[in-house]
């Protein structure tokens, strides 16, 4: 039995929210008041494509707002069990960044939450989708890039040096940690490559076996499950264009479940390694670390450090099991995933490029 069937079977009385049930959701609405008193609910639409939890857009007399409810599963892949608490760090971050003027501003308004339910409701953003589309060829404009720079730049200074327990968030970590820097290197992970590329099991076979590299690996991994140090700050945990919105007003930022106090470079690597997978060029990456140290004043990082975090990530998406919608490729995924391993060995950004 599916983790979602057994927990369904075992906890009949928790408040499971569903697009197929709406008269269970204006239910859930109601009961807890989120609804304004004489507001009416209409309907209750899918709202975006996360892999995680359940995201819904509900819709009124009066207005729109997005309610999202967190699973002891992984909401996209079932089989894959996921910490049921994660939205309760979602909420706290929210809480934290409300005194950070150039983060809050970049993201949706926290309208209301409930720790039991494991549910929170965020302010609707009208024209929102995210950004995804650049692994298809849309482009990062000079403004996103830099609001984007801003936004990590002035997070990473406020919280620098916090050595916040509540920002552990050690299942969530754990379960990134075992996607990042182990299932995809393991020989018998059950994987399949070829329909992305042709001879790409070859190109990860021959990456799982260079011993040098995954010993580096290894050791990045237990820095990324490391308690925080002195150079740590707040990181928003999952920093790429799946969590980058284009909106009527702006570009947006939202779900910062995976948050933790950690090393920068972790956020900035990934970030970086993005731009590499979307296709933008080494320049544009390296405009967004500029923006990032200079105007947004983020804090110093280690570039080699960075890189290595950056290679890694290039690496699980390539070869792991948080594929991205980039369509069937001829000798591009196997050459970058080479790129990927000489950014680690190396410790060089630009090594992903050339």
């Amino acid at each position: 039995m599916a983790l979602r069937e057994q927990f369904l079977a075992s906890h009949p009385d928790f408040p499971w929210l569903s697009l197929d049930e709406p008269d269970g959701v204006r239910e859930f609405l109601a009961r807890r008041k989120w609804l304004e008193p004489g507001e009416q609910f209409l309907r209750c639409d899918k709202a975006g494509e996360g892999n995680m939890n359940v995201t819904l857009r509900v819709k009124t007399d009066r207005r729109n707002v997005i309610v999202k409810q967190s699973r002891p599963w992984v909401e996209k892949y079932d089989q894959i069990a996921a910490p049921w608490e994660r939205i309760e760090f979602e909420q706290r971050f929210y809480d934290r960044v409300r005194a950070i003027p150039v983060v809050t501003t970049r993201m949706p308004k926290l309208l209301a939450s409930d720790r039991e339910a494991r549910t929170i409701m965020l302010e609707f953003l009208p024209g929102a989708r995210d950004l995804t589309d650049v692994y298809s060829g849309a482009r990062l404009t000079e403004s996103e890039i830099r609001n984007f720079a801003n936004y990590l730049g002035a997070l990473h200074r406020a919280t620098s040096g916090e050595a916040d327990p509540q920002f552990a968030n050690r299942a969530m970590r754990e379960l990134n940690h075992a996607h990042i820097f182990a299932i995809p290197l393991e020989h018998d992970n059950g994987l399949e490559l070829e329909s992305h590329e042709e001879g790409f099991n070859v190109a990860a076979d021959a990456l799982k076996n260079d011993g040098h590299y995954c010993e580096i690996v290894r050791e990045i991994g237990k820095r990324y499950l490391a308690d925080s140090n002195e150079g740590s700050c707040l990181l928003h945990g999952d920093y790429y264009p799946g969590s980058w919105l284009r909106t009527a007003a702006g570009p947006r930022v939202i779900d910062p479940e995976f948050c933790f106090v950690g090393e920068p470079e972790f956020d900035l690597g990934v970030c970086v390694a993005h731009f590499a997978l979307g296709r933008h060029t080494s320049d544009e990456a390296h405009r967004l670390l500029e923006v990032y140290t200079g105007d947004a004043g983020g804090v110093g990082f280690d570039e080699c450090l960075l890189a290595r975090y950056a290679g890694i990530e290039v690496m699980r998406r390539l070869i792991g099991v948080a594929q991205l919608p980039i369509a069937p490729t001829q000798a591009w995924r196997a050459p970058l995933l080479e790129r990927s391993r000489l950014a680690v060995v190396d410790g060089r950004i630009d090594a992903l490029w050339s």
